[in-house]
């Protein structure tokens, strides 16, 4: 899908400086997210002093969930075009809270408390039979973001700072967790195809993670 999308030179970091007239329409702008260069097949475009961009290429640069909608012809960015009403809030507030106890347990390498969150029978592609321990070979996890929830899971985007690879800095993955009852994680696996490998990630101006 290729969707045209304006933004306000705000929304989007610009390497090349450009001046009214025939020389600005000419001049094909780079566009930043998170530090890294925005790719997308078709090229952005300066019309009238604004920025378009196409709308799948930033979503896709930020994370979002992107869905078209051929019938009212809308596109959706983080939003159900199902929606019809608030469901299953006080689960997911529990199941986050949970989720988030174990990631930040796992991150802190504290065994003990992450088994105490998993039932019998626990599967993970996480990590292997041993549990982690120090640093090696471990990333530092800077960002969780919960993405997905349904009645038996919640999927996580993790942003983790590698310590121990060569070929990359920042990785980013969705690690699905799903659920035994309202107290136990029945496993933690990694979303297929969910995996991405960046230079570098900007958490906020002035923090950034990588080279």
């Amino acid at each position: 899908m290729k969707r045209i999308i304006k933004i306000g030179l705000a929304g989007a970091i610009l390497t090349t400086v450009f001046t009214a007239g025939a020389y600005a329409a000419s001049v094909v702008p780079k566009v930043f997210i998170h530090g890294n260069a925005v790719q997308s097949s078709a090229a952005p475009k300066i019309i009238d002093g604004s920025v378009y961009v196409p709308l799948r290429a930033i979503s896709d640069g930020l994370g979002a969930n992107i869905n078209w909608d051929n019938k009212s012809k809308s596109v959706y960015v983080n939003s159900d075009p199902n929606f019809k009403g608030e469901t299953s809030s006080v689960s997911y507030v529990n199941e986050r809270n949970m989720v988030f106890k174990w990631i930040m347990a796992y991150d802190e390498r504290r065994e003990e408390d992450v088994n105490k969150l998993n039932s019998t029978g626990f599967k993970t592609d996480i990590y292997n039979e041993s549990f982690p321990s120090g640093t090696y070979n471990m990333g530092t996890i800077v960002e969780m973001q919960p993405i997905e929830h349904d009645a038996k899971s919640l999927t996580v985007r993790i942003i983790q700072r590698v310590t121990a690879e060569d070929d990359y800095n920042v990785k980013i993955e969705n690690w699905k967790f799903t659920f035994e009852g309202t107290s136990k994680i029945k496993s933690v696996m990694i979303e297929p195809k969910s995996t991405v490998y960046l230079d570098r990630y900007t958490l906020f101006p002035g923090t950034s993670f990588g080279m």
